[in-house]
């Protein structure tokens, strides 16, 4: 496979298979199906602001997850970035870009320390057109990502700037892990301001208000969910 960007190294199957399955988009897959995935990959590392690839470069690649923590974003006329979502362990990304064959339509930059595991496409596109019902389960898997987004661009438009970061904190927050920092968040505030569209000031005073009411702990960059149906009850209060 063509190797993408990132130092990397050779292809461990099990500690693939494992990722993979861990995930949302290759959950579905049996097992045999995993390896051979797993076959085609590579592990990738990444330094902080390491660029992964560029807007409108080809899908050489679809993207998982192992730690860290990475940025997806659009450049406006301006060179004025515009921060669209924040990928964590576990999480998946690319995999539309491939099915798309108009190249990567975002950038993605590394935050922090990152490692990845990194599938050739081709290899993989080649997988699925042999095994078309993975196909259409992974069609699934970023139909329902695509409605996230469209729920996301919802709550920028129509939402207050509380609830804006209210319901950022419950989409990343696991309820089964209650005492756990959120997931997908980024060290700097003015990284999330841009995906919330919200100014640094504003953010920081919301992140305060909740702070102040013991609605949320914070320690350093990590925001601890206390309340999260107090959270939810701010969903619902009409826009002022």
């Amino acid at each position: 496979m063509r190797a993408p960007n990132g130092s990397g190294t050779t292809t461990p199957i099990p500690l693939v298979t494992e990722t993979l399955r861990a995930t949302t988009l290759f959950s579905a897959f049996p097992d045999a199906h995993l390896e051979a995935v797993a076959r085609f990959s590579r592990l990738a590392s990444f330094s902080p602001e390491e660029e992964l690839f560029r807007e409108g470069e080809p899908c050489s690649a679809v993207y998982c997850c192992i730690s860290g923590l990475v940025k997806l974003y659009l450049l406006g006329s301006d060179q004025h970035e515009k921060a669209l979502e924040f990928v964590g362990a576990g999480q998946t990304f690319a995999e539309a870009a491939m099915f798309s064959g108009q190249g990567y339509p975002v950038n993605a930059v590394a935050l922090d320390v990152t490692r990845l595991v990194a599938i050739d496409a081709f290899s993989l596109m080649r997988h699925l057109r042999q095994h078309p019902e993975l196909t259409w389960q992974m069609l699934a898997v970023i139909s329902r990502s695509l409605h996230a987004l469209v729920g996301q661009i919802r709550s920028v438009s129509l939402h207050s700037a509380e609830q804006r970061v209210a319901s950022y904190l419950l989409a990343n927050h696991d309820p089964e892990e209650p005492a756990l920092p959120i997931g997908g968040n980024p060290s700097r505030r003015s990284e999330l301001a841009s995906m919330l569209g919200l100014t640094t000031e504003t953010l920081c005073r919301v992140i305060a208000s909740f702070r102040r009411r013991g609605w949320i702990e914070t320690a350093d960059h990590q925001i601890v969910v206390s309340e999260p149906d107090a959270l939810q009850d701010t969903l619902k209060r009409p826009r002022r």
